[in-house]
């Protein structure tokens, strides 16, 4: 099975926000609303239609929570005629969550009424627009617009404004149906914060406020349970966030080291334990939301997510106090010698001392990416801030690039949800960071790895073979889509005819050990006898071998991984069909026959890889050593069946990451990646195919059956069109290679939520 770096046939380019989000809506039909919510220009003009909004003059997204085929919430502020703002969020739901929302007895009530804050409706999309006192995860914004019951808050917490005339309620931070924070102003001077949340976030502000008090770094007012709210004291100040640029900085971030420091020496911890397995589930919830977001940066993010993985847990230490969110906007510049105070304690636990160390420097770094500090600033802050710290706590440092990465990777969907502009380039850019920091950390022998990637994109190294090679094709730019260090890795080389300004894309595939003269082979035996894109399956055109530079090149498919069309609200039918008759068509070519010639996949090579998986498992997870040598007894007696039966020309890795589909006609497809390809039985690649979407639908949807269409349709048009194959051979090879999905399950952060339900579902299959 081929590395998930290799699997994909991404855009050489980076893809601009409009690119991304038009592919994005176009892979969920489900939210008819999703389009709107993704552009201000759009959604203004709608509001425009309501006579609320009617004359409304801008609006400005503040906060974005999008879950594919269920909903797409958006906080707006809008700015209305006369210049005044008014709060509230739109809401895209499926049309049938929206009939029910629209025809709710309250929302209808409110309408009947006229009330003010009564809910409107974009029908034609299926978006609710509701005001902040209509959250219902929040349920108690009310009393922000209530005279009375902000007075009775104010007698409550700040009686000596209970009566001010000129006190004022402003919204720093709202996410809707999670939590709001909002600031009480008397005379234009901040007097307190107020927090409210939902049912499962107040209880995290609670003991952040307690936490805090107890530090001494902010002053809890009181808390009212029964609204969910709670209040603190207004810290005077400037936010150290605004001071990074300023010549004191150094001096300012020595001091927030010293000050967090001193938190992780206090003489107590929470009940609460952050454990490195939730640190590496942060990166799975980032992984998971990035497959939806942005899919061409996911293998990418795969490939450093397990690195971080393997070396994370050799930097254990003993548990200290977290702030959990600790960044320079979090740090309280009061005064020149004032001590610096610390806010917003509402993630705080008990955990390992780098990750606060680790998310203030990828915060730095994403001011980096984002133009807001330059390398020689960031840089000063790294070290002002490990000056500061270590000056009273011993620190771990080589632990800290890795935790760093690692936080970094947690912000990996942040730049869509703060609605950058450019966030698919922004989430290049941070993929990019966190590599530089894993790789900072690797021995010399992955120093040089590096180099040659770097030579492999340089005009220097590369111009003259590329000529040679492809004629009069002058190189623009090399950029490096994904590797696997010391082994293979896949160029994307931007090339222009002579002096012309337009270019095409050219991939090369690198193999540290030599050319694949083999996967050269096959693609051009298909290319040459009925592949070459006149036909509904094709494969990418080969272009040439490099050995002297340890590639071969191809051109480039315009095209979209169909993992990325695989979802329940797909049409699966279609792109199921079409996979298995392609399949038929791969197996039965006589030209790949000959190329694979000599070159035989048995079942003592596939027993062998089964075996040292599942062993690897075991040895890690020993109390599932009876289990693992029951299923990889089943395993043994179903390879005696299945690899009895004819032979065939198969892909041997045939999964939907092999596969590009046109993005206009979905059942005409692109192949990829044949240096695997070899004889075999026939079975093998339908099997592994249905159990690589078996086990996508488990990973990314909850339910294996999620994306059952496709596998019906698939093994339909299989069937239908490769008459030596049987059903139940197919059957049997899904299960076989399902076993190898409980071993790559544990080897990736992404998939780790997968092992005991494969396990379980294996056990099931084969018993």
């Amino acid at each position: 099975m081929a590395d998930p770096q290799q699997t994909q046939e991404i855009r050489s380019a980076i893809m601009t926000a409009h690119d991304a989000e038009l592919a994005l809506i176009a892979r969920d039909p489900a939210l008819p609303g999703l389009g709107l919510l993704l552009s201000n220009e759009r959604l203004l003009a709608a509001l425009h239609t309501l006579p609320a909004f009617a004359h409304a003059r801008a609006l400005k997204g503040t906060y974005l929570r999008y879950k594919p085929g269920t909903s797409c919430i958006l906080a707006l502020e809008i700015t209305l005629a006369g210049g005044e703002s008014q709060r509230c969020f739109a809401k895209a739901l499926t049309r049938e969550r929206f009939a029910a929302s629209r025809a709710h007895p309250k929302r209808q009530a409110l309408l009947a009424a006229g009330h003010p804050h009564a809910p409107l409706f974009l029908a034609d999309d299926a978006i609710l627009l509701q005001h902040p006192t209509g959250d219902r995860g929040i349920r108690y914004l009310d009393v922000l617009w209530n005279e009375k019951q902000r007075a009775a808050l104010l007698r409550r917490w700040l009686p000596d404004l209970a009566n001010a005339p000129d006190v004022e309620w402003r919204f720093l931070r709202y996410k809707p149906e999670r939590r709001c924070v909002v600031s009480i102003v008397h005379a234009g001077k901040p007097q307190a914060v107020i927090r409210c949340a939902s049912e499962h976030e107040f209880g995290a502000i609670l003991q952040g406020c307690a936490t805090g008090s107890a530090l001494g770094h902010v002053e809890l007012l009181g808390a009212l349970g029964e609204k969910r709210l709670a209040a603190t004291c207004w810290i005077e100040g400037e936010s150290l966030e605004q001071l990074l640029r300023d010549p004191c900085m150094p001096k300012l971030v020595a001091r927030a080291g010293e000050a967090l420091a001193h938190v992780h020496n206090a003489p107590f911890t929470l009940p609460a334990r952050r454990t490195t397995d939730d640190d590496l589930n942060q990166m799975r919830r980032a992984l998971d939301t990035l497959y939806t977001l942005y899919p061409q940066a996911v293998s990418r993010f795969e490939h450093c997510a397990g690195r971080i993985g393997q070396h994370i847990r050799r930097f254990e230490q003993p548990a200290v106090i977290l702030h959990g969110d600790f960044s320079a906007d979090q740090v309280i510049v009061t005064g020149p010698d004032a001590p610096l105070r610390i806010i917003d304690w509402d993630r705080s636990t008990s955990g390992h001392p780098l990750n606060d160390m680790a998310t203030f420097l990828a915060r730095i770094e994403m001011d980096v990416i984002e133009g807001n500090l330059s390398r020689i600033q960031a840089d000063s802050a790294r070290a002002a801030l490990l000056s500061g710290y270590s000056a009273h706590r011993a620190l771990p440092c080589e632990g800290l690039p890795w935790y760093t990465a690692l936080a970094l990777l947690a912000l990996a969907a942040e730049p869509f949800r703060k609605r950058d502009a450019r966030w698919p380039a922004t989430i290049d850019a941070l993929l990019q960071r966190a590599e530089q920091l894993t790789a900072d950390t690797t021995s010399p022998g992955d120093n040089d790895w590096q180099e040659r990637l770097t030579q492999l994109c340089q005009a220097q190294h590369m111009a003259q073979p590329l000529q040679q090679a492809l004629g009069q094709q002058m190189l623009q730019s090399g950029k490096v889509l994904r590797h696997k260090p010391g082994r293979r890795a896949l160029i994307a080389y931007q090339l222009a005819a002579g002096n012309s300004t337009l270019t095409h894309a050219v991939l090369g595939k690198y193999r540290e050990k030599g050319t694949d003269k083999h996967a050269f082979a096959c693609q051009r035996a298909l290319w040459e006898n009925g592949f070459d894109g006149q036909n509904a399956a094709s494969v990418p055109e080969p272009l040439a071998l490099l050995p002297e530079r340890k590639m071969w090149l191809q051109r480039k498919a315009d095209a979209e991984c169909l993992t990325l069309r695989l979802s329940p609200h797909a049409d699966l039918a279609v792109t199921g069909a079409a996979v298995g008759t392609a399949l038929a068509a791969l197996q039965s070519n006589e030209a790949l026959r000959t190329a694979v010639a000599g070159k035989i996949w048995r079942k003592e090579d596939e027993m062998n890889v089964l075996e040292r998986g599942l062993a690897q498992v075991a040895a890690a997870r020993p109390h599932w050593r009876h289990r693992l040598h029951a299923l990889l007894t089943a395993g043994e007696k179903l390879a005696c069946r299945l690899f009895s039966a004819a032979q065939t020309p198969v892909h041997r890795d045939f999964y939907p990451d092999q596969i590009l589909t046109d993005r206009r006609h979905p059942a005409r497809l692109v192949l990829l990646d044949f240096d695997l390809c070899s004889q075999s039985a026939a079975a093998l690649d339908a099997g592994n195919y249905l159990a690589h979407v078996r086990e996508l639908a488990l990973r990314r949807f909850g339910n294996a059956d999620a994306l059952q269409a496709h596998e019906t349709a698939f093994t339909g048009a299989y069937l239908e069109h490769a008459i030596w194959t049987r059903a139940e051979d197919v059957r049997g090879f899904l299960a076989l290679s399902l076993l190898r999905h409980i071993f790559l399950s544990t080897r990736f952060p992404g998939r780790a939520h997968t092992t005991v339900p494969l396990l379980d579902y294996c056990e099931r299959l084969t018993g």
